[in-house]
């Protein structure tokens, strides 16, 4: 219903309180003057108006399975790569959705009037529907061409980046409201759960209403992040501090603040824009194909990174106060391990600039990274950066790792900064060329002039 239906469905029930009007007008017709009435019986006659309404419904039936055929076979031929995603952002948009409840909506109504037309009524709520049935065929042009473009992967991926940011933006209550990493002490209690789904939301006015008989006595530590899927017994959280009979209370009552359910919503769950972001970009660059799709996704990640990390986390004052509660942010992790990741896929493909770029982008991103979430990525990227030596000694691999070094540099790592200098003659070597290294090529020049970096 909150995914797709609820749209469509109340615009079907406005035709059908629609049709109840107009066919209470045209009971009322037979009390008109008799030239108005004459005239409509005349211009209109009964048997013509039955026909229509016979054509008008049939069309309107065929529209939707042309539109709906059309969507099935455009998803059949972007199967490779972005299908799902292309499918479940068609359903959320709510452009889709009303186009479908609108037409759903005049087939309802057009029969509605039909089964209760009779000989000596006006016609109104005839003339009605071929009104509402010639909109829809020209809202039919407008629908193709807005099908057509949701099906380009760039539509795709920049629609995932706006509602990604969105997603972010409504969960800012969850995290300026929490803290990092527990502070209180003490044997905790575990809560679990009986469901099974993926965690929907955390609401924070629930948790304040909860913990406010407490205050800061009892800690909340959530072992769950929103996205995350449940099984049963799973963990979702561990209450510390105050009495055991505070925490028991907090605990039978905790999981009430939780949402689980059985498929993720998008509004409030950034990180599965960030997993459908890096899962169009790891089967474009699996497979031999245009690695235009990939290189689009990984500058969506890219923005995502850098509008997350300007936002930042705002106050807690200004969401009502902090609450004792522990929530790990890892979307910045989650973008830097889809990037991780495709470094790594590349090599079966061999698209170089695909992974020259992921290079380049996480050497944009870890200057803007939180202390935790920069160790982790310098972790990954260690153990993935041999990946790189079975790619071409390209430009674009030498840009990227260029980069890479310059960010590591910036970070104070200069152990990573070694390790990615001495790549540079590894790839060389690796390509049976004896051009020198790679990398100290680009140090003093690029395609594009004197290169912005500084290196050691």
């Amino acid at each position: 219903m909150t995914e797709f239906l609820f749209t469509p469905l109340l615009m079907v029930l406005g035709s059908v309180a629609l049709a109840a009007g107009a066919v209470l007008v045209d009971m009322s017709s037979p009390d008109w003057p008799g030239e108005v009435r004459g005239l409509f019986l005349r211009l209109f006659p009964h048997d013509n108006l039955v026909s229509m309404l016979r054509v008008v419904a049939t069309g309107l039936v065929t529209v939707t399975t042309l539109t709906l055929s059309a969507l099935l076979v455009a998803i059949s031929h972007t199967a490779t790569t972005v299908a799902p995603v292309v499918f479940d952002q068609f359903l959320r948009r709510r452009a889709n959705q009303a186009y479908l409840g609108y037409v759903a909506g005049c087939a309802t109504y057009t029969y509605l009037v039909m089964a209760v037309m009779r000989p000596e009524w006006a016609g109104v709520g005839a003339l009605l529907a071929l009104a509402l049935a010639a909109a829809a065929l020209v809202l039919l042009v407008f629908m193709g061409y807005v099908m057509i473009d949701q099906m380009r992967p760039t539509s795709v991926v920049r629609s995932i980046q706006d509602l990604a940011f969105k997603a972010r933006l409504r969960q800012l209550p969850l995290l300026a409201r929490s803290r990092a990493r527990p502070l209180l002490d003490g044997e905790p209690v575990p809560v679990t759960t009986r469901a099974t789904g993926y965690v929907v939301d955390i609401s924070t006015a629930r948790l304040a209403k909860l913990l406010a008989p407490t205050g800061d006595a009892v800690e909340v530590a959530f072992q769950v992040r929103i996205g995350d899927l449940l099984a049963y017994g799973d963990t979702v959280a561990r209450i510390r501090g105050g009495s055991e009979a505070q925490r028991r209370t907090v605990a039978d009552n905790v999981l009430d603040c939780v949402t689980i359910d059985r498929v993720r919503n998008a509004d409030v769950d950034p990180d599965h824009a960030v997993e459908q972001l890096g899962n169009v970009a790891w089967a474009a660059t699996s497979t031999r194909q245009n690695p235009d799709v990939a290189l689009a996704s990984v500058g969506a990640l890219r923005d995502l990174s850098a509008r997350c990390a300007a936002a930042g986390i705002p106050d807690a004052q200004a969401y009502g106060g902090p609450l004792p509660v522990v929530y790990d942010d890892a979307m910045q992790r989650r973008i830097v391990a889809a990037l991780v990741d495709l470094v790594v896929v590349s090599t079966s493909s061999r698209q170089h600039q695909t992974c020259a770029v992921a290079l380049s982008t996480l050497a944009e991103i870890l200057p803007q990274l939180g202390e935790r979430d920069r160790d982790v990525a310098v972790r990954s990227l260690q153990r993935a950066l041999p990946a790189t030596l079975s790619h071409v000694a390209s430009v674009e691999m030498g840009r990227g790792l260029a980069k890479l070094r310059a960010a590591f540099d910036t970070i104070g790592r200069e152990d990573m900064a070694d390790q990615v200098r001495d790549m540079g003659p590894r790839l060389v070597r690796e390509n049976g060329l004896d051009d020198g290294d790679l990398i100290d090529h680009l140090d003093d020049y690029d395609i594009t002039g004197p290169r912005p970096f500084r290196y050691r």
